[in-house]
This record gives structure tokens, sequence and C-alpha cells, in this order.
């Protein structure tokens, strides 16, 4: 059953620096007790190669999420099984075909932040974007409780 729930979705330009520091605030905004994380969606193409990258929340069952967040943020030789674990076709994850029109509409080195939360963005997530140079290209409330559910919501917001 769908929740009342908030959607922000960022974007970041080729160029933008992440040292971590985004994937970070995601992983303490799900451990933290400041906002009610419900799911979130990082897709970027690797500036190098033009190579869809991306991790979920929802593509992973709870005891493997912040693993998995770990390896993306952490291990550069991890990121293909972590995008891959992502694109498969999980229960409350996004849609293999709505994370690739994410991916489609950027340019090499640029990405995607989806979040989804219960109540307001923790400061933690606002200042980490900005510390990235991201932007925010929509803020909106959404009956959803995963990023899936919100995917019409989310492919309009990075189409515009």
């Amino acid at each position: 059953m769908a929740q009342l729930a908030h959607l922000c979705v960022y974007r970041f330009e080729p160029g933008a620096v992440f040292e971590g520091g985004l994937l970070a605030a995601v992983e303490r905004m799900e451990l933290g007790d400041d906002g009610k994380l419900l799911d979130a969606l990082f897709v970027t193409r690797d500036a190098a190669t033009g190579a869809l990258q991306a991790v979920g929340l929802g593509a992973t069952g709870a005891d493997t999420t912040l693993a998995s967040l770990l390896d993306f943020r952490l291990d550069p030789g991890r990121r293909a099984a972590v995008t891959e674990r992502t694109l498969a076709e999980h229960p409350g994850g996004v849609p293999r075909p709505l994370v690739e029109a994410i991916a489609a509409s950027l340019e090499r080195g640029a990405a995607v932040l989806a979040v989804l939360y219960a109540v307001p963005a923790p400061a933690v997530l606002e200042d980490a974007v900005a510390r990235c140079g991201g932007r925010l290209i929509a803020d909106e409330p959404a009956d959803a409780s995963t990023l899936a559910e919100a995917g019409e919501r989310l492919r309009t917001a990075v189409a515009s």
C-alpha cells in the first residue's frame, strides 16, 4: 500500500566530484532517526567509458543494502556487480527500463540521485548535494513507498 511520501531528484553535471559524500549521506539517512528514507537510486554514466553505473536501495534485501552502497562508493571494481544487481528484477527495485531511461538522459560523467522519504530530507543530504555541485530538479509529494511506484514522476523529472 502506497503512503504519502516526498520525492526529490537531483542532477549532477559532468565533472561533479562525489568523493563518497553523497552516498555516505544516503547511508546516514538510512541509519539515522532524523528522516525515514524509503528508497534511493543513484545513476551515473562513467566519464571515461560512458558505461551505466547504478545503485539502488530497493535492489537488494535490507541486509545487503548498506554493503552495496559501501561497495559502490569505495570499490570501483565492484561497481559493475552492484550495477547488475540494481538492474536485475527485484521486488521493490526500480525497473531496469526506468534505470536505463535515466541513464540515457545523461551525458558521460553526469549523474542523477532520486530519493523518496517520509519526512523532509535531513540537512546532511542537502549539504552533500551542494558540496557535489548538484541541483534539485524535482521536489514533490508522491503517493508511493518505493521509487518503482513513483516511476512516472521520476521519469518526467529526469526528462525535463
